[in-house]
């Protein structure tokens, strides 16, 4: 254990982290990683050296963006199945948005009072085990239904903080499934919903975060989902729309979810959502410097740009 200077903790921070570093939970270093990540992640099919020295090659006349090391790479190459144009703009799209997404890619730290509260009122964690086709998941829930602190921009920079973690510690995988229980949400959350950010957050998930999204998975769907589907449906691509299942009991959700990997609160047996809610939350205690390191390496320099400067990318910023 070794203390972290120059952080003021929260007094709601738990003892155990306020001050120190969890050493019991996986912690990644803030720079990069050895090479036996890489000879690991090339064993999945279609990512292959060769094509990690193509990427790289292609890099060299990219001044704009930042070094990529090659396990990143290789994570890309995945998500993309090998294609190395969509690699391209895959890459281009992660480093891009996240310096332009200012209010959601900086100070990101996990101690603050923002992302303290937005800890309180929202929970994520990466489920235990896989489905039967090897896919890994990660669930959503509200802890509170209380929406007077529901900041909807800082619920999505913490959600993206968490997508980032589980993208890193769980490297590649066939497949990555998204479960969103709507337990708790009424309409007081929707009267607060920033759909600027919204489209931003989306933009991010589908077309920026090295991942291969195979289901998206609404759980406890409230009486409203239709109006709230009617705002995010332009957001979305054609084939991700096509991914998501929605759920009002929960017969047809544990057909596609072992429950052995679902909370007990959706009839699994992974354990409570508190309980997986503070499991997670120790990661992202243990890795708070790995956040505040990437924040500065991942970001384009626009002025070494070698075409034009995509600070309006694809209509998002202005």
């Amino acid at each position: 254990v070794r203390s972290i200077s120059g952080i003021a903790f929260a007094q709601h921070v738990p003892p155990n982290v306020r001050g120190e570093q969890c050493t019991t939970v996986p912690r990644l270093p803030p720079y990069a990683m050895d090479s036996a990540q890489t000879n690991e992640l090339t064993q999945w099919p279609l990512v292959d050296r060769e094509s990690i020295e193509k990427i790289t090659h292609w890099l060299t006349a990219q001044p704009h963006l930042p070094q990529i090391q090659e396990h990143e790479i290789a994570q890309f190459l995945h998500a993309n199945y090998g294609n190395e144009e969509a690699t391209q703009r895959t890459i281009e799209n992660y480093y891009t948005l996240r310096t332009n997404y200012r209010d959601c890619f900086t100070d990101r730290d996990v101690f603050n009072d923002a992302m303290q509260t937005a800890l309180r009122i929202m929970m994520f964690t990466i489920l235990p085990g896989e489905t039967k086709e090897g896919y890994k998941m990660v669930y959503t829930r509200l802890l509170t239904s209380d929406a007077s602190h529901f900041n909807h921009p800082q619920i999505l920079k913490f959600m993206t903080m968490c997508l980032d973690l589980w993208v890193k510690l769980e490297g590649n995988a066939k497949g990555h499934i998204m479960l969103m229980d709507m337990h708790g949400m009424h309409v007081g959350h929707m009267t607060k919903m920033n759909m600027a950010a919204v489209k931003k957050h989306m933009f991010y998930v589908q077309d920026a975060l090295p991942i291969r999204l195979k289901q998206l998975h609404f759980i406890n769907v409230v009486p409203f989902m239709n109006w709230l589907m009617s705002l995010v449906r332009p957001l979305l691509h054609k084939e991700v729309e096509e991914m998501i299942n929605m759920h009002v009991g929960l017969g047809k959700l544990h057909e596609d979810i072992p429950i052995e990997c679902l909370p007990n609160e959706v009839g699994g047996t992974a354990g409570s959502v508190q309980e997986l809610h503070d499991s997670f939350k120790e990661k992202l205690y243990a890795n708070s410097e790995w956040f505040k390191a990437t924040e500065s390496q991942n970001s384009v320099d626009e002025t070494k740009r070698p075409s034009k400067p995509k600070k309006f990318m694809f209509g998002l910023f202005g």
